[in-house]
């Protein structure tokens, strides 16, 4: 079996994996879509947990073997990210959607320099542009 396979096994398995055709989920994109993973839910399940985080790990040393830091989006993407991190050796840091309000105001918390070749971690793998928006 391969990995997607072994891991989209692991998802139905455990219920991660939603389907709604007749009401459809809404991304925060504002996308609809019938289907919708609750990565959240993988938290749960130690061997699903590993397969996922370990496929991400091999998949960031073979893509993107500069990376020097692990970053997560606020807050569904900092346990995952900070594992991945653990895994590589690598700085973690995570990300807000918007700075707070209170204490540093900061929107990203971690030590990163600027230069840094990050990867980002976030809480959805059906679409990559809703975070970070200008």
């Amino acid at each position: 079996m391969t990995l997607a396979k072994d891991i989209a096994s692991h998802l139905l398995k455990i219920q991660a994996v939603y389907l709604k055709p007749e009401e459809p989920f809404t991304w925060a994109s504002g996308i609809k879509s019938p289907i919708y993973t609750d990565n959240r839910v993988t938290l749960a399940y130690p061997e699903t947990r590993t397969l996922i985080e370990n496929g991400f790990v091999e998949a960031i040393k073979a893509e993107f073997p500069e990376v020097e830091v692990i970053a997560g989006t606020a807050t569904a993407g900092i346990p995952h990210g900070a594992i991945i991190a653990d895994k590589m050796n690598l700085p973690f840091a995570y990300i807000r959607s918007k700075p707070k309000d209170h204490g540093a105001g900061n929107q990203i918390e971690g030590r990163v320099a600027q230069g840094q070749k990050w990867s980002l971690w976030k809480t959805s793998f059906q679409q990559g542009d809703q975070f970070l928006k200008p």
